[in-house]
């Protein structure tokens, strides 16, 4: 399970390199985007499917929350976060997000039910990035939203812990608002997301 978990970062994080070369080499400007996220659990997606709904994002993928009730699951599917000391270019935003699982192929590629457990705690999922302007005397300083399809690995935690499992996340733009309605973005997550996890990406516009 280790070795197909390790297999399965290192692939996520070779993909989110292929990611920015092949964006910085259309002559876009590129831009380093960072900070800290810390996740929390929420008790329904309704923050999440109001985006959705009100954007018309992610219309072709089929999230967690909406399988029927024997396949919900009793751990929370959507969460949101808060990116501490964020920064875009050098110069300091504000940025939080919202996410939700997604149901993914994995068990059929294996030959498993969809309730059958994976050999590696693989997982799918979709987020929504917003981002604004700090300290910037506007009415409105949303730089906008950044619409994301992510693929990620939990890597257990130790028992002692208290922080929880450790994640292993590649995010991929699909898609934005604003000044981020045709960028191009690949962002990486390592860490503890719900204690706080370095949060790195390239954004070209």
């Amino acid at each position: 399970m280790k070795k197909l978990a390790a297999l399965v970062a290192g692939g996520l994080l070779l993909c989110g390199g292929v990611g920015v070369a092949t964006a910085d080499s259309r002559g876009s400007r590129c831009e380093e985007f960072g900070g800290t996220l810390k996740l929390t659990a929420l008790k329904t997606c309704d923050e999440f499917k109001a985006v959705r709904k009100k954007e018309r994002i992610f219309e072709d993928a089929l999230f967690v929350y909406e399988l029927p009730p024997q396949y919900q699951p009793q751990e929370a599917v959507c969460f949101s976060g808060e990116i501490k000391d964020a920064s875009l270019g050098g110069r300091p935003v504000e940025a939080s997000s919202l996410s939700a699982f997604t149901v993914n192929s994995f068990n059929t590629l294996l030959d498993l039910l969809p309730t059958d457990p994976l050999p590696a705690p693989v997982f799918t999922a979709a987020t929504v990035v917003t981002v604004s302007a700090d300290r910037e005397p506007r009415k409105d300083k949303q730089l906008g939203q950044i619409f994301l399809r992510d693929t990620g690995v939990f890597l257990p935690a130790a028992a002692d812990d208290p922080r929880g499992p450790v994640a292993i996340e590649q995010l991929i733009g699909v898609g934005g608002t604003k000044k981020f309605a045709k960028a191009s973005v690949s962002i990486e997550i390592a860490g503890h997301e719900f204690a706080g996890a370095p949060l790195k990406g390239t954004i070209c516009r």
